[in-house]
């Protein structure tokens, strides 16, 4: 029979298994919420790690093993090692007497343990092997780490009030994803904790430093030479979810472990070439909707952003210095007349188109002030696709202040709600039929708006990005268009709303494909397959 182990009051205790790891010989069904407690199974351990599962259970909890019969419901079974495993042991002995060595050294009993595992590799031969990895393993060395870095923390900085709080909806979100995978996680949150608490983190270890958009990772110690994050070990992700030239100044600083996260691949070969940076083609993910029940889809066509104006961003190219405003005129004509174009191959035509030869580094530099001309594109094309949507009567709603003082306000059938946030966003997409988004400018890219209309039973119409090719079929999964066919659109949107079925079946087909891929869970699960890809590649 099985043995079963329950949470109990008196039990087993930490020190009585560190000394006795016979104690959880046999077959032993573990709770799945222990093992999430614990921080899960450390499978880089060559053997024992149902024993080394339990003595981090047992540190938290106390148990006891009964041999009651039990249902496997939300149990794991963890079984003695295989015969090779066990010829490995002594590696995860050396492993443990390093990990807790102070324990063992309080309670008099470290030389003991020393003796034992010392005693057994000279009986089976591989003595001076053994005495070498005791070391590293004591004196926590960089092998060590290798080997912990399962059982360790996750750090994620969050509270950026940036786009309705955006940015740490993301962090929680993907921080709640990951301690259901099993991680244990601390948070830092910018918003309510001085910057002086960093330096609490000095000198520690995790599994992996997390950042959304953040700045931290450039932050100085006070001699203005040396970054903090140098002090903080583990691999450092930063998500970014702009252009990664907005963090230009945030992407200087040289760690030999450090990521970024974006959602777009051609960001990701920006970030690779233009910043020799590690860059991952990792994209937020969608929030799956909490209420259930089916909601009346009171909205034909919706759209959750803002208007930006267009003639606003015009005035500030206008007041640039003659040379940098002709070539910004001409970055933005560029755009305009090729709308399928990134942004940095855009600006590569209008250096071209006046004769200029510049390196990585001015290129970056002339992008970096001419940044917002990305944003005077973007607008100009928002504002565009709405009013083709206008002007064939369909009914727009919008949210957001920024609609009513718009000049596509003057349009009847543009129905301006209050703004929403990131939560009530959510319910919007339920609500609606037909759901829009227009892309910052995110030619390769896939945002999270893109995921949570789809997951809220919605059908997303999207301009094009070569992310969906490959991953969604126009017309099944979504609608798709291009910024300059946008003349076809209303034709589309109209005929689906006249034809439930269809409009349905696209919807259920978006969500069920959204739901496989691009749910946070996924992402929890891709982020900690890519950490064990780090290691063995030697990060």
């Amino acid at each position: 029979m099985k043995r079963v182990l329950r949470q109990t009051a008196e039990g087993i205790s930490f020190l009585e298994l560190l000394l006795d790891e016979t104690i959880c010989e046999g077959d032993i069904l573990i709770p799945k919420e222990l093992i999430l407690l614990a921080g899960g199974r450390n499978d880089r351990l060559p053997a024992k790690k149902k024993y080394e599962l339990l003595l981090r259970i047992a540190q938290r909890t106390s148990f006891d093993l009964t041999e009651e019969p039990s249902g496997d419901m939300g149990m794991e079974l963890l079984t003695n090692d295989t015969a090779e495993e066990t010829a490995d042991g002594w590696k995860t002995d050396c492993y443990i007497i390093g990990k807790y060595s102070q324990i063992l050294q309080e309670n008099q009993v470290f030389e003991m343990a020393v003796a034992s595992v010392l005693e057994e590799a000279q009986s089976h031969g591989h003595y001076e092997q053994a005495v070498s990895f005791l070391e590293a393993m004591i004196g926590h060395a960089e092998l060590f780490y290798e080997l912990d870095a399962p059982t360790e923390p996750v750090l994620i900085y969050k509270g950026d009030d940036v786009c309705h709080n955006v940015l740490t909806v993301f962090a929680e979100q993907f921080g709640a994803a990951l301690g259901r995978a099993g991680a244990q996680i601390i948070w830092y949150d910018m918003a309510n904790q001085p910057l002086e608490e960093l330096l609490q983190y000095r000198n520690r270890h995790f599994k992996a430093v997390i950042g959304v958009q953040s700045y931290l990772f450039s932050v100085k110690m006070k001699d203005e030479i040396h970054y903090l994050h140098e002090t903080i070990y583990g691999p450092k992700f930063n998500f970014i979810f702009d252009h990664p030239v907005w963090m230009k100044k945030h992407l200087e600083h040289q760690y030999p472990d450090f990521y970024v996260l974006t959602h777009d691949a051609d960001y990701v070969a920006f970030v690779q070439n233009y910043f020799r940076k590690n860059a991952v083609l990792f994209p937020p993910a969608g929030i799956e909707p909490t209420c259930k029940n089916e909601v009346t889809r009171k909205y034909d066509l919706t759209f959750v952003g803002t208007y930006g104006n267009y003639w606003n961003e015009i005035l500030l190219i206008h007041q640039m210095e003659r040379k940098e405003r002709f070539l910004a005129n001409r970055f933005l004509l560029v755009m305009r007349k090729n709308p399928d174009l990134s942004s940095e191959e855009a600006l590569k035509r209008a250096l071209i188109f006046y004769g200029r030869s510049v390196d990585k580094k001015e290129f970056v530099e002339i992008l970096y002030g001419l940044r917002r001309v990305i944003y005077c594109v973007m607008h100009y094309y928002r504002d565009r696709v709405l009013r083709v949507l206008l002007d064939s009567g369909l009914t727009v709603n919008v949210f957001g202040d920024s609609w009513r003082n718009s000049p596509l306000a003057a349009y009847e059938n543009l129905i301006c709600h209050p703004d929403v946030t990131v939560e009530e966003s959510l319910l919007i997409w339920q609500q609606s039929k037909l759901s829009l988004n227009i892309m910052s400018w995110h030619k390769a890219g896939f945002t999270e708006r893109m995921a949570n209309i789809m997951l809220a039973g919605a059908v997303l119409v999207t301009d094009d990005t070569r992310y969906l090719e490959g991953r969604y079929e126009n017309g099944k999964d979504l609608v798709s268009f291009g910024l300059a066919e946008r003349e076809t659109l209303p034709e589309r949107i109209k005929r689906l709303l006249s034809d439930e079925a269809e409009r349905v079946r696209i919807a259920e087909s978006g969500r069920e494909k959204t739901k496989q891929f691009h749910t946070w869970d996924v992402r929890a699960k891709e982020f900690l397959e890519l950490l064990e890809t780090l290691n063995k590649n030697g990060r």
